[in-house]
C-alpha cells in the first residue's frame, strides 16, 4: 500500500487509482474517472514488474522453501516496512505528512470507493498505519491479519521472524527494486500520457 502510494506520487499517476488496484477485480469499472482506471492498470503492471524483477526473486530465495508460496504477499508488507523505516532515502516529504495526504485523499473520495477499501482506509487512518509500518510489531500483526483473511491456509502468520532474520538482505533488494520500479512506472505513465487527477 505505502509503496504503491509513493510510486503514484513520484510517477505522476492517480493516487486513488493506484490504491484501488488491490480492491478491484477484473476490468476497472467504466464509471470510474479515466485517471483512476489508468491507475488500476498501472498498479497491476507494477505488480507484474516487481514479481519478475531479479531483486524480488532474490528476496523470495531468502525465505525458507516452505514459506515461499506466500512469500510475495509477505514481501509486499515487509517492503512497506523497509520503505517506511528508511523513508528519507526514498522521499523528501516527511512520512507523517505523506501519510496524511493519502488518508485525506481516500476520505475525500470515500463515496465512490468500494466498501472494502473504505473500511481499510478508515482502519488505516485511525491507526496511522502507513507511518506505523516502521514498527516491526505492526508488521507482524498485519501478516497475522492477512492470514486470517485468506480463504486457504497460509504461512503468513509465521513468516515475520524469517523476514526479520533476512532484514539486511531484503533492505538491499529493495534498494535495487524501488528505483527500478519507479523508472518503470514513470515510463508507463509517459508512454500512456496518464494524468494524475485524484
Amino acid at each position: 500500500m505505502l509503496a504503491h502510494a509513493l510510486l503514484a506520487q513520484q510517477a505522476g499517476c492517480s493516487l486513488i487509482g493506484s490504491l484501488l488496484g488491490d480492491f478491484v477485480r477484473g476490468a476497472p469499472p467504466a464509471h470510474y474517472p479515466l485517471a483512476w482506471r489508468h491507475g488500476i492498470r498501472l498498479h497491476r503492471r507494477i505488480d507484474r514488474f516487481v514479481d519478475t524483477h531479479p531483486a524480488s526473486a532474490c528476496s523470495v530465495q531468502r525465505l525458507p522453501t516452505e514459506l515461499r508460496r506466500w512469500a510475495r504477499v509477505a514481501l509486499d508488507v515487509y517492503y512497506d516496512h523497509l520503505l517506511s523505516r528508511d523513508w528519507p532515502r526514498y522521499c523528501a516529504t516527511p512520512l507523517p505528512q505523506f501519510a496524511s495526504t493519502v488518508y485525506r485523499a481516500l476520505d475525500e473520495h470515500r463515496h465512490a470507493l468500494p466498501p472494502d477499501l473504505v473500511r481499510f482506509a478508515d482502519f488505516m487512518a485511525a491507526r496511522d498505519l502507513l507511518a506505523a509500518y516502521r514498527d516491526p510489531e505492526i508488521i507482524a500483526e498485519v501478516l497475522v491479519r492477512l492470514a486470517g483473511r485468506c480463504r486457504r491456509p497460509s504461512t503468513l502468520a509465521h513468516t515475520f521472524p524469517f523476514l526479520e532474520q533476512a532484514d539486511a538482505g531484503l533492505g538491499g533488494d529493495l534498494a535495487q527494486l524501488y528505483p527500478a520500479t519507479l523508472g518503470f512506472a514513470r515510463s508507463e505513465v509517459a508512454a500512456r500520457q496518464l494524468r494524475p487527477a485524484a
